[in-house]
């Protein structure tokens, strides 16, 4: 991380997993990769990201020395960090330049048709980001098909264009109010709607296609109040129907309220809460 031609020491997968670009400077190149490694390392046991973080002179207060054990844990560390940067490299999906910080959402069913309002803050992983891809999908319980989906932009950007993906499923272009640097984090907040809530399916989720590492979610029910509810925890997004774990059922608030925290989420799998009828 030091060496002064770091920009030919690092190999093409490292290249595209930190979005290193053939005009980046070694400054540059030194600030995208130690970035991202740090943000992956957040991810470990704590004795694993001290071991990394020192062994690659991102933690100068550490102390480095290394005896055998350090050294131990310093390898394992790697191997683990060099899996998830390979994920990075492998999936298209996760390099468009930006991830998920936090996501906080209020999902209203106390209204018809509901509304989720979320607040998100997302992460530059290149530079000079201006635009990102913002996306919605709305299942609809019956026979209906077809979502009228609306979106809106409360603060922190403007949608420039959209484009209907499937019935259920809707992804807008969103342009930010100044470009972001690799590092950099921006906060905007969105509303959506679609079904009333009568052809609503019994359940929000997220199912995150880029790196999230924190997801809050709050349904406020109002007067009608499931029988029961189940917090889904990372499971499969067919699995979602039917899925009735006897030990994740939830109590509402006396205000019909139910909130959930989730925290480094993996990508494809599901997250959120499911309910039955009030």
């Amino acid at each position: 991380m030091q060496a002064s031609d770091i920009a030919v020491k690092i190999g093409p997968g490292l290249r595209a997993a930190c979005g290193v670009t053939a005009t980046d400077s070694p400054a540059i190149v030194r600030r995208k990769v130690g970035s991202r490694i740090i943000e992956l390392c957040e991810r470990l046991p704590e004795d694993l990201k001290i071991s990394v973080l020192a062994g690659l002179a991102l933690l100068p207060e550490a102390n480095r020395d290394h005896p055998r054990a350090a050294v131990r844990r310093m390898r394992m560390g790697f191997r683990i960090l060099a899996e998830q940067l390979d994920d990075l490299v492998a999936d298209p999906a996760l390099r468009q330049g930006w991830h998920v910080g936090s996501l906080r959402v209020l999902l209203r069913m106390d209204v018809d048709p509901p509304q989720v309002v979320e607040d998100r803050t997302i992460v530059a992983d290149t530079d000079d980001l201006t635009e990102i891809e913002v996306r919605f999908s709305a299942p609809a319980s019956g026979s209906q098909t077809d979502s009228p989906i609306t979106a809106a932009i409360i603060y922190g950007g403007e949608i420039t264009s959209s484009e209907r993906v499937t019935p259920s499923h809707t992804k807008y272009a969103m342009r930010l109010p100044a470009p972001l640097g690799v590092g950099e984090q921006h906060e905007y907040g969105a509303r959506f709607s679609a079904y009333p809530r009568a052809l609503m399916p019994p359940y929000y989720v997220l199912t995150p296609l880029q790196p999230c590492e924190r997801f809050t979610v709050r349904v406020r029910f109002g007067a009608d109040v499931p029988a029961n509810v189940w917090r889904l925890d990372g499971i499969p997004p067919r699995a979602i129907d039917g899925f009735e774990p006897p030990n994740g059922l939830l109590t509402p608030d006396r205000l019909g309220e139910v909130s959930l925290e989730f925290s480094r989420l993996h990508q494809g799998l599901s997250y959120g809460m499911r309910w039955s009828s009030p």
